[in-house]
């Protein structure tokens, strides 16, 4: 019966985890003529992945130990071999009934391997392979796999009820049994306490020995009067029994010994619900890049798999905790140089780190700690791993995580503008308190979840959560649409940690502005890029600081009610716009009733892939090249954007929403998706389906900013206004000087600053004293997000420009209600960085230190589109329109052609009036630039609370 056993076992492993790419001359004849060794080479490759070796670590080593020949290229047995039964393990585990144990499997692989091999070499030939083929290390651990046997049965003592060694035990149960004293059966609850016995007759018939042994003992005791001589004779038989059955015990495998002994009712029923979930997996985390492998096998500045960029692009994560077949994937993405110091001492061996554990709403919270360096003060870093045990996934991860008793701790590096980078994964051993305390959790959440429906386990898990898909969509795009800036909206605190991490966030951005001046003057100084580092690493200090004392890792959301879901009028909605694996989702909250609503809706026929290359090759031509191509592709692009804005309106139209905020995601931040046509002849677009189209980052930005405080404005505006010509490569351009004019005719209490006076110092000085801003310069993006900005006055282009750091250091425009960048691309950028930072270009900036709005441009404009914007936008402000009605209003002006007939009364007419002085034939030119670019109007947006 055992052989029958060993050899079905070992078959299935072989036609289960044998790849069809692998032939049989790739190992030695010992190996290939032999399915138990086969087997065994197998399950080794399936246990090497739990150390988190690469195939090529993994494929070396096999042959290093003669189980692959030599002479087979390494790369076509990690290509061949080791990939595919890894690909086949991370879908389905491994193929026995504990699917999830894999380090389990290649122990019993190798005892029996041993057990075989025993009968016909010697032990020390034997001892010599384990040592030195199967890696077995530790002697006692050898000691123990040689007393295997192939026929362990062949020690198996007798039935005392038939047969013992003097008669007298034998006769005894005879005796107690015929005269009822003794029950040779075994109890109904015997073997439902040994599930493991179901198919192994064999190891029953040993239970059922041992019973009858027992029970035999235990009526003895019971039995009154029995004769010295009868209890010497009893005691010599049980003895020799017992000796006989050591030698049993001490041949069968432990995985064969741990089936014998009864289980207790959770183990019983987390064995129940692990097999249940068997087959559970995700296509994304078996492909070969889909798990890192340990550093030294990573490539030094290696992308990361496809599914950790998606997590961390759409979904915002820094933690994350992953099910990847048998292996239980920990995610944590570490940005700064302590972080990194932390993971390398984690990669010495012998490796140190702490895990705790605690209660955390209504689930568990698992905190890895990374290494303290000897000469670092604070807190070390820790990394929360949150299991919710009101759903049936994480209290069935949890219990995985649990039982198997190790995380493959992916990390992944953020560098320069959000880019991904590839440390590394290592494994993680939990210890035995924090196991023992997320079993008995876990199992008594699945008691309370699906009861004994075990079987229904992978069904609730396909289904749950589909009510609250669209509400954690949108709360991770909440998440994800926030970089460094949101942190200081969104985080609020009376304690000092607050104080502190502001503190640390201005000077920050102090540093990352002399940094941006020195790469704008092609300067680079070590010494900054030193401070830079330093000041990095103190913000993020204080920011974690900050988060463990507002909520153990999460902050208070301003002005978003304590579920942390966005309050906003019945009439507005929030769309958030998600690249979700390719395919663009719309996860869109409204207010009814005083409750947030949420729509997810997926756009299947707008994939993003394509768009993006065709995006990216839009942006690379510049807007004057000829036969319109610029212009055309743009018309193209928008077009596209059709199905979703389509989409949008089927979503929210019926609930009579006449306010719009969107927020979008590479790569359609940096299109027009207010001029999407909602018709084939495009008469009609999105933004003429509301009464606002705005666009904002998240609805938490937009929270904080309804419910600042707001001071009042001694100015009613600002322009600061510089034509350039005075740094090399900056062309001068009449239109800033123009729009000072014209804007200072149009409102009674202007503050104008041109030219000269026009420094960013000056500029930042005058801003918090007025109610609207408006810069008109050039504008310059660049690769580093924080250099870019507007071009105003000074000595070098360092200290000329007015840049995004610049103003997240020294602005406070908590007076100002409007800002207007009328410069070219101030409302996009030249980022590259795949996280999701919606806040990169300078009109961000603006709004992290306390502007209502900020009016954008998405491309180059003419100074001619600049002047006539400005002096349109200008008349209606200047007569009392709020933000919004005046840049809805000019921007109809500008898509209906009305400059083609003069206006003879209302504020446009006076704005017309202004430029006719200035420009007599200017309506003649527009319609030129018209003609080459009938979406010129589309490059104006409008970002914030207008």
């Amino acid at each position: 019966m055992r052989t029958t056993w060993v050899d079905g076992l070992t078959a299935r492993v072989c036609h289960k985890l044998r790849p069809e790419t692998c032939r049989s001359d790739m190992f030695p004849s010992w190996v290939a003529d032999d399915q138990l060794a086969l087997a065994t080479v197998l399950s080794r490759i399936a246990a090497d992945d739990i150390g988190c070796n690469s195939p090529q670590t993994i494929g070396d080593r096999l042959q290093s130990a003669g189980l692959v020949l030599s002479e087979v290229p390494g790369s076509m047995v990690a290509r061949d071999l080791v990939m595919p039964v890894l690909h086949t393990v991370r879908s389905g585990g491994v193929p026995w009934e504990r699917w999830w144990d894999v380090g389990g499997l290649h122990a019993l692989l190798i005892e029996l391997w041993a057990g075989r091999r025993l009968s016909t070499h010697s032990p020390e030939k034997v001892r010599g392979a384990l040592t030195a083929v199967w890696s077995l290390e530790d002697d006692r651990l050898v000691d123990t796999v040689l007393d295997n046997a192939e026929d362990p049965f062949a020690f198996l003592p007798p039935d005392l009820l038939h047969e013992s060694a003097t008669g007298t035990a034998t006769a005894c149960a005879q005796f107690f049994v015929t005269r009822g004293l003794m029950k040779i059966t075994l109890p109904d609850a015997f073997l439902s306490t040994r599930p493991g016995l179901a198919d192994r007759p064999d190891l029953t018939e040993v239970v059922k020995r041992w019973h009858h042994r027992v029970g035999l003992e235990d009526t003895v005791h019971r039995v009154r009067d029995l004769s010295p001589e009868l209890l010497t004779g009893l005691r010599k038989d049980l003895d020799a029994w017992d000796a006989q059955m050591g030698q049993l015990a001490s041949h069968l495998t432990a995985h064969e010994l741990k089936l014998i002994v009864p289980m207790t009712e959770d183990e019983r029923y987390g064995g129940e619900c692990l097999r249940a979930g068997w087959g559970m997996h995700r296509a994304e985390l078996i492909s070969d890049d889909a798990l890192l492998w340990q550093p030294d096998s990573v490539a030094r500045n290696s992308s990361v798999p496809d599914w950790m960029a998606e997590e961390i692009i759409t979904c915002g994560t820094r933690f994350l905790h992953r099910q990847a077949g048998p292996h239980p994937v920990w995610l944590a993405t570490v940005e700064t140089e302590t972080h990194i110091a932390a993971v390398r001492e984690l990669m010495k061996p012998p490796t140190r780190y702490g895990i705790g554990v605690e209660d955390y709403g209504d689930g568990l919270r698992l905190w890895f700690e990374f290494p303290t360096l000897p000469a670092d003060p604070d807190p070390p870093f820790r990394a929360p791993y949150t299991y919710s045990l009101s759903w049936v996934e994480h209290a069935w991860e949890l219990l995985h995580l649990a039982t198997v008793g190790y995380a493959r701790l992916s990390i992944v590096r953020l560098v320069g503008d959000g880019e991904l980078r590839a440390v590394g994964s290592i494994r993680l051993g939990l210890p035995e308190e924090v196991r023992a305390r997320s079993k008995e959790a876990a199992i008594a959440a699945l008691r309370r979840l699906v009861g004994d429906e075990t079987q229904m386990i992978n069904q609730r898990i396909a289904f749950e959560g589909h009510d609250q898909a669209a509400e954690v969509a949108f709360q991770i795009c909440e998440t994800a649409k926030g970089e460094d800036i949101h942190d200081e909206l969104a985080l609020e605190s009376d304690g000092a940690e607050y104080q502190s991490f502001m503190t640390s966030a201005r000077h920050l951005a102090r540093v990352r502005a002399r940094h941006a001046a020195g790469l704008l003057d092609g300067e680079i100084s070590l010494e900054v890029g030193a401070e830079l580092k330093a000041a990095v690493e103190g913000r993020q200090r204080t920011l974690e600081l900050l988060r463990a004392a507002t909520g153990r890792g999460n902050g208070m959301a301003r002005s978003s009610g304590h579920s942390g879901r966005p309050l906003m009028d019945e009439q507005t909605a929030f769309v958030h716009l998600i690249n979700r694996y390719g395919t663009l989702q719309l996860a869109v909250c409204r207010t009814s009733a005083g409750h947030s609503h949420f729509d997810l809706v997926t756009c299947e026929e707008f994939p993003l892939g394509p768009l993006a290359s065709a995006v990216d090759e839009w942006t690379r031509q510049v807007p004057d090249q000829p036969r319109r191509a610029w212009h055309d592709y743009l018309e193209q692009l928008v077009a596209e954007c059709g199905g979703p804005a389509q989409a949008i309106i089927e979503t929210v139209t019926p609930h009579e929403v006449r306010r719009l905020v969107l927020s979008p995601t590479a790569p359609l931040e940096l299109l027009p998706l207010h001029a999407a046509p909602l018709d084939s002849a495009r008469t009609s677009t999105l933004f003429d389906a509301f009464t606002q189209v705005v666009y904002a980052p998240t609805a938490r930005l937009v929270s904080a900013i309804e419910s600042s405080q707001r001071h009042a404005a001694v100015v009613e505006v600002l322009v600061v206004a510089h034509g350039g010509g005075h740094l090399p490569g900056i062309e001068l351009i009449g239109g800033p000087l123009c729009e000072a004019d014209v804007i200072a005719g149009l409102h009674d209490r202007v503050e104008v600053l041109t030219q000269e006076e026009a420094t960013p110092d000056r500029a930042l000085h005058m801003m918090p004293m007025a109610r609207i801003v408006h810069i008109a310069a050039h504008g310059l993006t660049h690769p580093n997000r924080w250099a870019a900005g507007l071009a105003l006055h000074g000595g070098s282009l360092g200290t000329a420009m007015l840049t995004s750091s610049g103003v997240l250091a020294d602005g406070a425009f908590s007076s100002v209600d409007l800002v207007i960048l009328n410069a070219c691309r101030t409302g996009t950028h030249e980022g590259t960085g795949r996280t999701v930072q919606t806040l990169r270009s300078i009109e961000s900036a603006f709004l992290a230190r306390g502007a209502r709005a900020v009016i954008s441009t998405l491309w180059d404009i003419t100074d001619l589109q600049g002047v006539l914007f400005s002096a349109v936008l200008h008349a209606h402000l200047g007569v009392g329109s709020d933000s919004n009605t005046a840049y809805a209003d000019t921007i109809r002006y500008l898509r209906e052609h009305r400059w083609r007939v003069s206006s003879e009364a209302g504020p446009v007419c006076a704005a017309e009036s202004a430029i006719d002085a200035m420009l007599p034939d200017w309506r003649s030119h527009l319609d030129q630039q018209v003609a080459d670019n009938p979406l010129f109007w589309a490059a104006f947006k409008i970002t914030g609370v207008a």
